[in-house]
């Protein structure tokens, strides 16, 4: 299909439809719409407004005080390295020797 047989097929869709439900004028009037004067708008219409205060919005709340969490550095603490070379742990040898599982 063409784009000029595509045109063709929706303006005659259109009009069919036209014809079955009637023409709808449309439900939303710009002339309603109150226009600033040209010397306080700066940007282009499509572009977003300059809020006109500096107060935060109602939706965004102070944040409340509350203690800091700790750091994983202050908070880990070291094992002695006197008491690691005595620490007896299941499956660990401290000796030279290769371990072996035990067989069951």
């Amino acid at each position: 299909m063409t784009m000029d047989e595509v045109r063709e097929f929706e303006r005659a869709t259109q009009e069919a439809t036209n014809k079955k439900i009637g023409v709808f004028p449309p439900a939303i009037s710009i002339s309603s719409i109150p226009l600033l004067p040209s010397s306080v708008r700066s940007a282009p219409a499509s572009a977003p407004s300059t809020p006109l205060s500096t107060d935060a919005p109602e939706f965004l709340s102070v944040p409340r005080d509350r203690p800091r969490k700790k750091s994983a550095p202050e908070t880990l603490t070291l094992p002695d390295l006197e008491k690691k070379a005595t620490l007896n742990l299941p499956g660990v040898h401290s000796s030279d020797k290769p371990c072996r599982p035990k067989s069951e």
